[in-house]
């Protein structure tokens, strides 16, 4: 009987060992502990309002406009902003971020009320999800300008804005 319960204690010792490396093959690998999960807002799928895209990862200055840049990487959603856009710098002060874009974020913007206030909200909600952040400041090429497309008024420094964002 002992030789039986051996046989078994094995049995199931070799199994757990193959479930366990079969588990660590298939399983992708899960965020650290280092990770957190933070959001960027991008377009609906008709440009109307904002849907939250969760990412991992650390969520830096660096990393959020990188994602807002880069664009969605769900189906269904629009980049914030216009091909060929690029932040050129960002400072930050107090609870107060200036962002410096490329002229691309004016001249190839498409136009209409909603996207323009995809854009900004898009850009000012992504970057206030950080608490140390309440306004954004948006440059184009080192000056302040009145507007990107004609309707939102980006002259002053903007705050968050809940309103913008819908449900997926």
């Amino acid at each position: 009987m002992t030789r039986h319960k051996q046989w078994i204690a094995v049995t199931l010792l070799i199994a757990s060992a193959v479930f366990a490396l079969r588990l660590s093959l298939v399983q992708p690998a899960l965020p650290t502990v280092s990770d957190q999960l933070w959001a960027v807002y991008f377009g609906s799928g008709t440009d109307s309002y904002l849907v939250p895209e969760l990412r991992f990862g650390m969520p830096t200055i660096n990393s959020r406009l990188q994602a807002l840049v880069t664009g969605p990487r769900l189906k269904g959603l629009k980049p914030v902003f216009p091909p060929g856009t690029r932040v050129i710098s960002y400072q930050i002060e107090g609870n107060l971020i200036l962002v410096n874009f490329n002229k691309a974020l004016m001249e190839n913007h498409p136009g209409g009320s909603a996207s323009e206030l995809v854009t900004v909200y898009g850009l000012v909600n992504t970057l206030t999800e950080d608490p140390s952040l309440d306004y954004v400041q948006i440059l184009i090429e080192g000056r302040r300008v009145d507007t990107i497309a004609g309707h939102v008024d980006v002259s002053l420094p903007l705050r968050r804005d809940e309103s913008s964002i819908g449900a997926r």
